[in-house]
This record gives C-alpha cells, structure tokens and sequence, in this order.
C-alpha cells in the first residue's frame, strides 16, 4: 500500500516539471489498466474533487468494468471518477486516421466545448490508425511526409494545447522492437523522441506473473514490480 502511495504521489510531483506521460508495453503488460488506474487517481487523490478527463478510443474500447473494479472499494471516488471521465468517439473506437485527426481537431478547436476543469487526456493506442496508414505507402518520401504530417497536424497542436490550458496530456502505445536499444519501444519512437515525455515502459518478466515499470525522466529513473489483479495495479 505505501508503494502505491509513493508511486502516485511521485507521478503527482514529476507532472509540476512536465505534463505529458508516455505509456508502453506489450500486450497484456497492463497499460491501459495502469492509465485508468493513473487517471481516476490523480482524479481523486485530493478532496474537494475538481478535475475531470477526456479519454479517446483511439482503438481500444473504454473498459467501464475495468474501471469499476479498480476502484470498486473507493466508494464516492468511483462515482466521481464514472462522472468525470469523459469517452469519446462515445459508442466505439475511432475508426479511421481520418477520424482520429477530426476528433483531436474537435477537442482543441477554440469554440470547442469541452469538459468543466478538464484536467487530463488520455489517448489510448494514439498510432494505430497511423501504424495502418503506413501499410499503404512504400515509398520513403512518401512515408516521411505521412509521419511528418501526424506530427504536425496532430501530435504537436494537441501538445500545445495541453500546455497552454495546463493539461496532462496522457499517450498509450503499442510497441515495437528497437534493434539499436535492444528493447520495446513506442511504434515510431523516432517521431515520440522528437517530445519530451514522462516515460513509463511496462514488461513482462519471462515465466511470472510479476510485471517490471521503469519510469523515466531527464537524467533520473525508478523501477517498481507490480502483477495485475481483479482490482488493479497491485505494486510489490
């Protein structure tokens, strides 16, 4: 439990330096169970609750049950954390690149309507759609100008936006293999290396059920071990 604690409360003290948190692992690593259990935390962590949070199906479905059962003991905090989460495409997952790009446009837009105290955006599998896109192009002008593009067109507008309206703004990736850093890293981490982020790397220990998170920032890192439960992150 005092882990835990620390945990959050370091995370609530690295995001007065910086505001974007970047989030990576492989499948069944517990990234998008860490982002939930990230936001409804920094959501409630002090009383009187004020925030509220934007998260965006870029490709996985918004788990309500997860959510549930990560704070299902918190009483009034699940309410709050149900009220003020805010999903949107609200039925299912973005379809197109198209459309992610239309709904980043949407949430930054000046006359947008957005959230009361919006506090947080959480984009869960931010380059799927990007990843997909690159399939159709061989060319490498070609493929340049698409990642350019998403960097330009999307990426860096949310950015600013995040920062001028001081949101944490929170990224969910899938990952690849880096021959250079020997490890997984985000899809097109060349073009996420171009941001300054708050990395945290979730990964599967061989054989156990025992899961590593390195966090990292500027020049410092932690390392915690955690498992997944019904409930949650649990850190050991």
């Amino acid at each position: 439990m005092q882990i835990e604690v620390d945990f959050f409360g370091g995370i609530r003290k690295l995001l007065t330096h910086h505001n974007i948190i970047s989030i990576s692992g492989e499948s069944g690593t517990g990234k998008t169970t860490l982002g939930l259990q990230l936001v409804g935390t920094l959501l409630t962590y002090e009383e009187p609750y004020l925030d509220s949070c934007v998260w965006v199906q870029a490709s996985e479905l918004f788990s309500l049950k997860r959510l549930t059962q990560v704070f299902q003991e918190k009483g009034k905090k699940l309410k709050y954390i149900q009220n003020n989460i805010y999903v949107i495409p609200q039925e299912r997952p973005v379809h197109t690149y198209v459309q992610q790009s239309s709904i980043i446009q949407q949430i930054i837009r000046p006359t947008a309507i957005i959230p009361p105290s919006l506090k947080y955006i959480v984009i869960d599998n931010i380059s799927h759609h990007l990843r997909y896109m690159l399939t159709k192009f061989h060319s490498p002008k070609d493929i340049s100008s698409l990642l350019d593009s998403f960097y330009e067109m999307q990426l860096m507008p949310l950015i600013l936006f995040c920062k001028r309206n001081e949101i944490v703004l929170i990224l969910i990736h899938e990952v690849t293999f880096s021959p250079k850093d020997q490890g997984n890293r985000p899809f097109f981490y060349k073009l996420y290396d171009r941001i300054k982020t708050i990395d945290m790397v979730l990964y599967n220990i061989y054989n156990n059920e025992k899961k590593n998170l390195h966090i990292l920032f500027n020049n410092m890192n932690w390392n915690f071990q955690f498992t997944i439960e019904r409930d949650g992150i649990a850190f050991i």
